[in-house]
């Protein structure tokens, strides 16, 4: 929150200046464990009713686009037969 410094007298918005605005606290934002930079990420090429799908989702949970497609596959992981799990698992593993 920036709060104005009442030391000095202001009397009109020009006036103001960046040495006039003292911020006392800063909030820090942290979105998940891992940092990727751009150059980790890669594209996924989806169809447009996939993707249409996929941004409403994130509008109605107000959450990013990449965490409703990793809730998804989180959940279809859960749902995966004993045989489809353990092929998955040794695939991660690679």
């Amino acid at each position: 929150m920036a709060l104005i410094n009442n030391q000095k007298k202001i009397n009109r918005k020009e006036d103001i200046q960046a040495a006039d605005i003292k911020i006392k606290n800063d909030v820090k934002i942290d979105y998940g464990e891992k940092k990727y930079s751009a150059k980790d990420r890669r594209p996924v090429q989806v169809d447009p009713p996939v993707l249409k799908m996929l941004g409403s989702l994130s509008y109605a949970k107000d959450m990013p686009m990449y965490k409703v497609v990793e809730t998804a596959v989180d959940a279809y992981i859960k749902s995966l037969p004993e045989n489809e799990r353990a092929l998955y698992e040794m695939k991660q593993k690679k």
